[in-house]
């Protein structure tokens, strides 16, 4: 279930009027530089954890992150390896690891662990599609996925141990939601300061699950205290579920917002009180990234790389059929799309508005949409799969969607079949404040795009 926040902490209806005003509302804002000066005194914890197999270690952090503005705002986060607030370089986010269900616990950005990682994260087809022309035959079963920092991938029948040392001078607390018997939250209980506790649970059910500290809600997440857990089935790694949608690769797209105001009062050592302190986020994030960052083109090659194999979705035209997301035109190959998991850890409703494409949504918040006989909810959301020009996600929302990479509907067969290049849609957030950064820097927040991928060289038409 999202997070019900209370009106005095953060009104929807007051970021989209502030939205509607580009960047006036934001901009009037004093940003309260992070100060240190106050902060409680703790004793470092310097010595990493001895490795223990099975186990995937786990650090609560704190230190500063440069956002895209090239403002420095302190930040809490569950790191990888033991850091303190005065590193350049603060270890505030998990490298992302596999845990097999074989007992290991590997270090991977990408899964199936024996599966080829796309060149530049896009899946090069099997050959042209003679029936279609302009679109080609998609590998089924072949090729492995690209995951963000942030991310624990679980396999089903596998049992998750995480290790938790807290490294900060307030007792703090990592929690599963959602992944306990009948969805319950499974938790390390709170963990006081230079301690460490040990969270031992069986993997939960394939899907997504978001992992954060609860203490002081919305804070400690706000703060950066969050991660996600991916739950595979091994025996069905490119399903959503057992009979779900089969899709050619799949993405993990987490969005995030930034309060400057709130970090710089925890850095001075006080406790924000949310109800009383009204949170006004200044920066956006899709997978840590803002700006020109999430959209792949900075003057870093490496930054570009990473980007574009984890977040900024890409492939090649194929004739899909919705009916059968997993149908092929011949053996070992497919007419599914791409899945993208969509998480919102944060306070701000986004609504994911893709061009070029609709997207068609499989699944919320584990619950699997009806593909008939659809319904209303208690909030008067529609429950039905259908196509999609914007995806609403609301805090703690955990939504899946299929991506078609298919011949966009408003191509007439003129432009199409001249088509020469690739073609690159926007994706950007319709919460209109979401596009900015520090209150004005447009578009310096939620961005990413996506890409069709033009004709290969030398193939058939």
């Amino acid at each position: 279930m999202a997070e019900q926040l209370p009106p005095e902490i953060l009104a929807r209806s007051d970021l989209l009027k502030l939205g509607a005003a580009a960047g006036l509302g934001f901009a009037a804002l004093p940003l309260v530089q992070p100060s240190t000066s106050h902060r409680l005194a703790r004793t470092p914890v310097p010595l990493a954890l001895a490795p223990q197999h099975g186990v995937l270690d786990v650090y609560i952090n704190e230190g500063y992150l440069k956002m895209v503005d090239d403002t420095l705002v302190y930040h809490r986060g569950f790191g990888s390896r033991p850091t303190d607030v005065d590193d350049p370089n603060p270890s505030l986010t998990m490298e992302p690891a596999v845990i097999t269900a074989g007992g290991d616990v590997v270090a991977s950005r990408s899964y199936p662990l024996d599966r080829p990682v796309p060149p530049r994260g896009t899946p090069t087809p099997v050959g042209p599609d003679p029936a279609n022309p302009g679109q080609y035959f998609i590998r089924r079963n072949y090729w492995a996925s690209i995951f963000p920092q942030r991310t624990v991938i679980a396999e089903l029948g596998s049992t998750v141990r995480l290790r938790v040392q807290n490294r900060l001078n307030r007792p703090h607390t990592l929690t599963v939601h959602g992944a306990g018997p009948d969805g319950g939250d499974l938790t390390t209980g709170a963990i006081a300061p230079d301690s460490v506790a040990v969270l031992e649970f069986p993997c939960p059910e394939p899907g997504t699950y978001i992992f954060a500290d609860p203490t002081n809600a919305p804070v400690e997440r706000v703060l950066g205290l969050f991660g996600v857990l991916v739950v595979m089935d091994p025996e069905h790694q490119w399903d959503i579920a057992v009979d779900r949608a089969t899709f050619e690769r799949q993405w993990l797209w987490i969005t995030h917002a930034v309060e400057p105001r709130w970090a710089a009062m925890e850095a001075s050592g006080q406790t924000v009180n949310p109800a009383a302190s009204r949170a006004v986020p200044r920066y956006f994030t899709l997978n840590g990234r803002s700006g020109f960052e999430s959209l792949g083109i900075t003057f870093n090659d490496a930054t570009n790389l990473a980007t574009e194999e984890e977040t900024l979705i890409s492939g090649y035209p194929r004739q899909l059929d919705v009916r059968q997301f997993g149908e092929g035109t011949e053996l070992g190959t497919l007419r599914g799309g791409q899945l993208v998991r969509l998480v919102n850890p944060g306070i701000v409703f986004h609504q994911m508005h893709f061009h070029g494409n609709h997207v068609w949504t499989v699944r919320r918040n584990g619950a699997d949409w009806p593909r008939h006989e659809g319904f209303v909810d208690t909030d008067g959301h529609v429950v039905l799969q259908q196509w999609e020009d914007v995806v609403e996600l609301e805090p703690m929302d955990r939504k899946d969607i299929i991506i078609p990479i298919k011949r966009p509907p408003d191509a007439i067969d003129p432009v199409w079949f001249a088509r020469t290049t690739d073609w690159v849609y926007p994706m950007h957030c319709h919460a209109e404040p979401s596009q900015t950064a520090a209150g004005g820097m447009y578009p310096g927040g939620l961005v990413a795009h996506w890409t069709l991928k033009g004709p290969v060289p030398g193939a058939a038409p």
